[in-house]
């Protein structure tokens, strides 16, 4: 599998952080920025949050992006964020800073972390092939990853092509190290899911809860998880994230600038669309046809039975 680089980045937030001097203040989107990508704007909210020693990490200087304060969840919440900003000279009326602008620190030393994942990103697609490479004797394999806190519970569960019946369910219980930042899921999911296709040890056809190339970068995650494992992969999401669905009934191509990607397939009366592409050794076309027989619901039975299947691992370790 692709080696990814261990880097702690929460830790890298909180250096980030404590580079703001006092009488500055800087922005989640800031931070987010020096990390990488401004996608991770949430996950430094989420950092700030839990931050524990605010003499170290003063999350207090980290402020909304139109000037407002944001929250606090230490002692006191935003009145005591007031109290500490003034202290250190901000001037503030309401909620909000004023002469933000002037106040406003961004000058970080950083590497941008982040970015050495979306090299590796850039990398691997490289791999990407959309053409059908896959035995008759494959089986279809679901995958699916429920979360509580740091700890990921996958789910495969293998289906015989022919017949459609259910042969296994593989689940595991991994510590993931990676947070959650959109457009980096692979990064999160990807011990999970191998170690499940390890355990396998099967001819096997992943389809994978999330995008294949319907995706910002045209390498989601199913495209990923197929080029590192080395399977082919099929991409089924619950969301739309780029491109234009074109046409009416039940199967409807999703296109960008007039290029076929994908699919949206509503099945069921009045059920909103999910969203089918190829991840990887699967073309466009096959992406769909692979998975006509295992619809009974509104998402296809492999992807459904792991959903299932990894919410009620993760339900009995409470």
């Amino acid at each position: 599998m692709t080696y990814f680089p261990r880097i702690d980045l929460v830790e890298e937030v909180k250096k980030l952080v404590a580079q703001v001097p006092a009488g500055k203040v800087t922005t989640y989107g800031s931070v987010a920025r020096a990390l990488g990508d401004i996608a991770a704007s949430r996950f430094v909210g989420k950092v700030m949050s839990e931050n524990d020693d605010i003499v170290k990490v003063p999350c207090r200087r980290v402020v909304q992006s139109d000037g407002t304060l944001g929250g606090y969840t230490s002692d006191g919440g935003v009145e005591e964020k007031k109290r500490l900003l003034r202290a250190e000279g901000i001037q503030i009326k309401g909620d909000r800073i004023m002469d933000f602008e002037k106040v406003l620190f961004e000058n970080f030393e950083t590497n941008y972390p982040l970015k050495v994942f979306r090299k590796i990103q850039e990398r691997d697609s490289h791999k990407l092939v959309l053409d059908d490479d896959y035995s008759d004797a494959s089986v279809i394999a679901g995958s699916d990853v429920a979360y509580r806190d740091d700890i990921a519970y996958g789910a495969l569960v293998l289906f015989d092509r022919k017949s459609g019946r259910q042969i296994d369910i593989l689940l595991n219980r991994v510590k993931v190290r990676f947070p959650y930042i959109p457009t980096y899921l692979t990064f999160r999911e990807a011990e999970v899911i191998s170690k499940l296709v390890e355990k396998a040890g099967k001819d096997l056809i992943l389809v994978h809860d999330g995008n294949g190339i319907l995706h910002p970068l045209g390498f989601g995650i199913a495209s990923h998880l197929g080029v590192i494992l080395d399977v082919p992969s099929i991409g089924v999401a619950k969301k739309l994230l780029v491109g234009e669905v074109i046409g009416k009934g039940a199967v409807r191509k999703v296109t960008i600038d007039g290029r076929h990607i994908g699919y949206a397939v509503s099945k069921g009366s009045g059920s909103a669309p999910i969203f089918i592409s190829p991840g990887h050794r699967v073309s466009i076309r096959s992406s769909l046809k692979l998975l006509e027989p295992f619809w009974k619901y509104r998402l296809p039975e492999p992807v459904r039975v792991a959903h299932i299947e990894a919410e009620k691992a993760r339900r009995a370790d409470e």
